[in-house]
C-alpha cells in the first residue's frame, strides 16, 4: 500500500458480472437483471482511482478463479466485490466464498449470509426466530405435484397472496399474475412461474397493501445506520392523485419493471422521522444487523396495511446492492443524507478495512 491524496491507496481488485457479456451471449435483459450494468462498474472504477486507489478490474467468476489459482490475488489489499453471480440458487456466496477460501478482505457480506439472504423463505425463518416481522408463508416444493395445490386453502393464509421464486432477485418472474385473488388463480400462477423456474421453490405468502420502503443502510454491527429511506410509488395515468401517491386498492407491486402496475413507478425521499419510516429502519437495522450484513446494503420492507399502526414486514434482505448512480437506491439513499458517491465508496471501504484489524492499515496485506 501507498499513499495517496492524503489516504491510504489500496491495490483493489473490482469484481463484477457484466450484464452485456451475458446479453451478449443470448441471454434476456430479465435473465440478466440482478448483474452488473456497465455503467455502475465505470462508475466505481471511476472513483476508486479517483480516491487514489490502484484498481484492477476482475470481469467474472471464471476470471476470478484464474488469477486466484495463478496467485495474482496476493498483490491485491482489498476485492471491491459487486458479482451477484449468475448460476445457482446461491449465486451471490459464490466470490465470496472464493475470496474466503484464499484469506482475501473484501467488502460486504460474507459467502453464508448472502446464501442465507438469497433464499427468501430461509430469510423469513430467521425474521421469525428473532421476533423480526415478516409476512406468513409457505413454500411449494419444485417437485410437488399440482394437484397437492389446492390444500393451500386450508393453510390458512389469507386471500389475495403473493406467489414468487423463492432465490429470484430484482423482481424477476413477477408480474401481475403474482397477486392471486382467489384460489382458482392460485394453481395458472404457479404453474406459469414454474414454466419459467422450472427447479426452484415457490415462495406463497398474503399480499400487504400497506405502504413499501427500501431502507438504506451502511455499516457493520453495532456501527450499523440507516442513511436514507425511500418510499415505492405506483402512478396510474387515469387516477386522481393526493400529494402524487395513487392509492388504488387494487394497484398490484414487485413486477420487474412497474411493480406489477404496468404504469409509472416513481421512488421518492422520506422524511426520517415520520413514525412509519422510523418503524421501517428499526425493523431494517435489526435485520440487518442478525443477519450479520456488511459495509453497505439494503432492506425492503413492506407494511401490511394503510394505516397508521400497521406493521412493517420484511420483504428482502440485500447484502449486496447496486450502486449505479441515478439509478440505484442505495446511493440515491445516501445521496439525500448529504453523502456524495465518491464518500459513500470510501466508507464502504474503511468499514471493509476495520475487519482487517491495525497490523493490516499498517502494513498491508502481503
Amino acid at each position: 500500500m501507498g499513499e495517496s491524496n492524503g489516504s491510504t491507496s489500496l491495490r483493489v481488485a473490482l469484481i463484477s458480472e457484466q450484464r452485456s457479456t451475458y446479453l451478449q451471449l443470448g441471454y434476456s435483459e430479465e435473465d440478466c437483471a440482478a448483474l452488473t450494468h456497465d455503467g455502475e462498474i465505470q462508475a466505481v472504477l471511476s472513483t476508486l482511482k479517483e480516491l487514489g486507489h490502484q484498481v484492477t478490474l476482475v470481469p467474472g467468476i471464471e476470471s476470478l478463479v484464474q488469477q486466484l489459482a495463478a496467485g495474482k490475488h496476493k498483490c491485491w489489499d482489498l476485492a471491491f466485490n459487486i458479482a451477484q453471480g449468475f448460476h445457482g440458487p446461491a449465486r451471490e456466496s459464490q466470490v465470496p466464498a472464493l475470496l474466503g477460501a484464499y484469506q482475501v478482505p473484501h467488502t460486504f457480506a460474507d459467502a453464508a449470509t448472502m446464501a442465507l439472504c438469497q433464499n427468501k423463505a430461509n430469510t423469513k425463518m430467521v425474521l421469525n426466530h428473532h421476533n423480526i416481522p415478516t409476512a406468513p408463508f409457505l413454500v411449494i416444493p419444485a417437485n410437488e405435484p399440482a394437484d397437492s395445490f389446492p390444500k393451500l386453502t386450508t393453510s390458512g393464509l389469507q386471500y389475495p397472496l403473493f406467489v414468487k421464486p423463492v432465490t429470484e432477485g430484482s423482481s424477476k418472474g413477477i408480474d401481475t399474475f403474482n397477486k392471486v385473488k382467489n384460489p382458482a388463480e392460485l394453481v395458472p400462477a404457479v404453474q406459469q412461474l414454474r414454466s419459467k423456474f422450472p427447479a426452484e421453490d415457490i415462495l406463497v405468502e398474503p399480499f400487504l397493501s400497506g405502504r413499501e420502503f427500501t431502507v438504506g443502510i451502511l455499516g457493520a454491527g453495532e456501527d450499523a445506520r440507516v442513511i436514507g429511506v425511500r418510499e415505492f410509488v405506483w402512478k396510474k395515468p387515469s387516477a386522481d392523485f393526493t400529494n402524487g401517491v395513487d392509492g388504488h386498492p387494487d394497484l398490484e407491486f414487485a413486477s420487474r419493471w412497474s411493480k406489477s402496475s404496468r404504469n409509472k413507478l416513481i421512488l421518492r425521499d422520506q422524511d426520517i422521522t415520520h413514525p412509519q419510516v422510523q418503524a421501517a429502519c428499526r425493523v431494517s437495522l435489526d435485520a440487518w444487523k442478525v443477519f450479520g450484513c456488511r459495509d453497505a446494503g439494503r432492506v425492503d420492507i413492506r407494511f401490511e396495511s394503510d394505516e397508521p399502526d400497521a406493521v412493517p414486514n420484511i420483504l428482502e434482505v440485500n447484502p449486496i446492492s447496486g450502486l449505479l448512480p441515478d439509478h440505484s437506491p442505495l446511493p440515491a439513499c445516501a445521496e439525500s443524507n448529504g453523502i456524495s458517491y465518491a464518500e459513500l465508496l470510501e466508507t464502504i471501504i474503511g468499514s471493509a478495512l476495520r475487519r482487517c484489524g491495525p497490523t493490516f492499515l499498517t502494513n498491508g496485506s502481503s
